[in-house]
């Protein structure tokens, strides 16, 4: 009689004990370790967005097996050298990575993917200064291109 009085609370402690465990096994730390430090910043990233707009930047990303192809388009002065695409994992931070694109010609870049992304990513690409920011977000793995344009905050 005892025991059906105590098994909820045991049964409460059971969930939370198996909860504890799961939670440290699986721990990867905050999404972004200075969200202190970006939640400060988060004009520049308003001003990252007004800079994209107002320079009419966009972009299309293409993914293969092995490969990342850009198309960026806007009114730049000249095509950077280099930009990188960040790919960002939106629930775990130790899955990010980062793909430098070469410039070909016009608007075309192309990079090396160290592996092929799963699920759902956000993909950001910055201004060789970051001084603008293109945005966007996909399920992969993806049939068709991801458009990157800049936040409409």
């Amino acid at each position: 009689m005892v025991w059906l009085a105590f098994s909820p609370a045991l049964a409460g402690v059971a969930v939370g004990l198996s909860l504890l465990v799961i939670g440290i096994i699986h721990y990867d730390g905050p999404v972004h370790e200075d969200y202190y430090k970006e939640g400060r910043t988060i004009n520049q990233s308003f001003e990252r967005d007004r800079v994209a707009r107002e320079l009419n930047l966009q972009g299309s990303l293409r993914f293969t097996h092995s490969q990342l192809f850009l198309d960026l388009s806007g009114q730049l002065e000249r095509f950077p050298d280099q930009l990188v695409v960040l790919m960002e994992n939106p629930t775990r931070s130790s899955l990010d990575f980062s793909v430098p694109v070469q410039h070909l010609q016009g608007g075309r870049y192309v990079g090396n993917l160290p592996r092929n992304p799963e699920h759902d990513w956000d993909v950001k690409l910055y201004g060789p200064e970051r001084e603008w920011r293109l945005y966007g977000r996909g399920h992969f793995p993806m049939q068709q291109s991801l458009e990157l344009r800049p936040s409409k905050r």
